[in-house]
């Protein structure tokens, strides 16, 4: 079990390095060149080994914690990756049973998250707003997915919004398991689980805002 789990380590170690490079040439590469769908598909690879080693780890060392981010962060992933293959939702495309068992299984773990995080607060544990958080966010975009799934979306580019949100998203995730475990600060170590996700969302929120105008001018 040990050596599996060592193994564990490095496969979620080598995914991070490999998302994190990836996910900053996808950044700032031409959206929609061949080098961005690269790197893209590279990113998302790098997420699922990710994905597979916190599991691992988690289950191995009882880190209920890092069970739950596990998921809430992969959701994200996925979720960037499958609406490529939902454009015309607003065309009256159906989600597929794929795409049901992804939200079903996501908010199995994103609603535990944000009530263990509600647990943990009043347990006095500060983790618990570093889980509050995650979990909140990741609830507001399965309820948007639900919503896009049963009533269809009337803006053309939602699929562009929905991609850039949540790979941006993943991205986050990403920068704060390493800022997590390379930087620690002497009181208040639970900031260094908020501000990557604080700075992040309000990039993107301004990314979205932009491509919003420019769809509008067009």
């Amino acid at each position: 079990m040990e050596k599996l789990l060592s193994l564990m380590l490095v496969v979620r170690i080598t995914g991070g390095v490999v998302a994190l490079l990836t996910g900053l040439v996808a950044i700032f590469s031409t959206k929609g060149s061949p080098i961005h769908r690269l790197v893209g598909k590279i990113y998302f690879i790098g997420m699922t080994a990710v994905f597979i080693g916190a599991i691992f780890t988690a289950l191995g060392h009882h880190k209920d914690f890092l069970l739950m981010v596990g998921f809430f962060s992969y959701y994200l992933t996925v979720r960037g990756y499958r609406v490529l293959f939902l454009k015309k939702l607003n065309e009256g495309q159906k989600p597929e049973l794929i795409d049901w068992v992804i939200i079903i299984i996501s908010a199995t773990f994103i609603f535990t998250l944000l009530g263990w995080g509600v647990w943990a607060l009043r347990m006095g544990a500060s983790i618990g707003i570093a889980a509050v958080l995650f979990g909140s966010v990741g609830s507001i975009f399965l309820l948007l997915d639900i919503k896009k799934f049963i009533r269809p979306p009337k803006e053309k580019m939602h699929w562009w919004y929905s991609h850039i949100g949540s790979m941006g998203g993943s991205y986050i995730s990403a920068v704060t398991a390493f800022v997590v475990v390379n930087v620690e600060l002497p009181v208040y170590n639970w900031v260094l689980w908020i501000l990557p996700g604080f700075i992040g969302g309000t990039i993107i929120t301004f990314t979205i805002k932009k491509y919003k105008r420019q769809f509008e001018k067009a």
